[in-house]
C-alpha cells in the first residue's frame, strides 16, 4: 500500500476520531442545558409542577441545607454517557409530542395526566432499581426509625426491593399508586400504607 493511502487512512481516522469526541462534548453539553429546573419548567404543564406547593416543601426542592434536586437528579437515570444520553433524548421527544398533542395548559387536563403519569414513573424507576436515589443516598447509612422501615431496608440490601416502592410520594403531590404498583413493591407485606412515605 502506497504512502499517500496510508495518510488518507490515517486522515480519515484522526477525522472520525475528532468528530466522535466532538459529538460527545457536543451532545454532553446539551444534556447539561437542557437538564436545568428552568428549562425543564419552560414548558406549559411543568408551570404547575413548579407551582406546586407539594413540591416547594418536598425535602428535595426545599430543605435546611440548602441542597436541591433538579429534574433530571431524579427522572434521568445515571450510567454511560450511552444510556443517559439516549434516555434524555427519548423522554424529551415524547414530552415535547405530548405537550404539542394535549391540552396540558388546562390544569383539569393536566391533573389527570399527572395521575396516570405517576405509576410510569414509579415502574420505570423500579426498572432502573432506583438509581437516581442511590446515585446521591447511600442505602447502607439509613438507619430507619421504625421496624416497617428497617425490614424493608434488609429487603433493600437482598434486592427484593427498591427505594421507589416505599419512597413513591416524596416530591410531588400525592397520588395512590395502582394496585399493580402495591403488588410489584410487596407492600402489603410491609403493611406500608398507599401514601407512600412523604418525609
Amino acid at each position: 500500500m502506497s504512502g499517500f493511502k496510508w495518510l488518507t487512512i490515517f486522515a480519515l481516522l484522526v477525522a472520525g476520531a475528532l468528530a466522535g469526541a466532538a459529538a460527545i462534548i457536543a451532545s454532553t453539553e446539551i444534556n447539561r442545558l437542557t437538564a436545568t429546573e428552568a428549562f425543564c419548567t419552560s414548558c406549559h404543564s411543568m408551570t404547575f409542577v413548579a407551582a406546586d406547593p407539594h413540591f416547594k416543601q418536598s425535602a428535595h426542592e426545599g430543605n435546611i441545607i440548602g441542597i436541591r434536586v433538579g429534574c433530571s437528579d431524579c427522572h434521568i437515570p445515571p450510567g454511560n454517557w450511552f444510556s443517559e444520553t439516549y434516555t434524555h433524548a427519548s423522554m424529551g421527544i415524547k414530552d415535547v409530542i405530548a405537550e404539542y398533542t394535549h391540552r396540558f395548559d388546562d390544569p383539569a387536563v393536566w391533573e389527570k395526566r399527572r395521575t396516570e403519569l405517576a405509576d410510569e414513573v414509579r415502574d420505570e424507576m423500579r426498572r432502573y432499581d432506583s438509581s437516581t436515589c442511590r446515585k446521591c443516598h447511600d442505602a447502607t447509612a439509613i438507619v430507619p426509625s421504625t421496624e416497617a422501615g428497617r425490614a424493608a431496608h434488609a429487603m433493600l440490601q437482598q434486592k427484593s426491593m427498591t427505594c421507589i416502592d416505599c419512597h413513591f410520594n416524596l416530591v410531588h403531590a400525592p397520588v395512590t399508586p395502582s394496585a399493580s404498583f402495591i403488588r410489584g413493591s410487596k407492600l402489603a407485606v410491609q403493611g406500608k400504607s398507599a401514601k407512600g412515605d412523604a418525609r
